[in-house]
């Protein structure tokens, strides 16, 4: 699946940054530290946004591919790859169909990026393709429920608590 106009979110892009920053305040930090943990070899992040996840991968990491479909997204990306403790390359490419051999990976991570996937199980089959056997995945995500009654659940709770 091709990077394309679906993929391009101009406003959501540019905002991001600035939304993420008090998340991080609030405790997506210790989120992402607690996620990267104890990481080693090579690893492929899918949806690397803006390079927020980075700053926290261990020395254990020999590199980092980094895949961002969005333009604006991956520019800053690729500014933060710069000056990341661990080699990283950011490569434009989507979760459904990752610019990754088969096996190529020994872990893979996904931060806050399943919800704009149009096809999880997709993107799933694909890091289960890109990782070695035995390879692990990471994630820190939040996902709305196909259930409507949950979904409005879901909904309602996040209003709450982001007031």
């Amino acid at each position: 699946m091709p990077v394309s106009s679906a993929h391009r979110h101009p406003i959501f892009a540019r905002i991001y940054p600035y939304i993420s920053r008090g998340a991080e305040k609030g405790g997506a930090a210790e989120h992402r530290r607690a996620l990267l943990a104890g990481l080693q070899g090579r690893v492929i992040e899918v949806g690397a946004g803006h390079g927020l996840n980075f700053g926290y991968y261990p020395a254990g990491v020999t590199q980092v591919v980094a895949v961002e479909p969005e333009p604006h997204l991956h520019a800053l990306a690729q500014a933060a790859a710069k000056g990341a403790p661990v080699s990283i390359e950011v490569k434009t490419g989507v979760a459904e169909a990752l610019p990754a051999e088969d096996g190529e990976f020994d872990a893979a991570v996904t931060s806050l990026v399943l919800c704009s996937v149009s096809d999880q199980a997709a993107a799933l089959r694909e890091i289960a393709r890109a990782l070695r056997p035995g390879g692990e995945l990471r994630f820190y995500e939040h996902v709305i429920s196909n259930h409507p009654t949950m979904a409005r659940t879901v909904f309602s709770f996040r209003r709450a608590a982001l007031g």
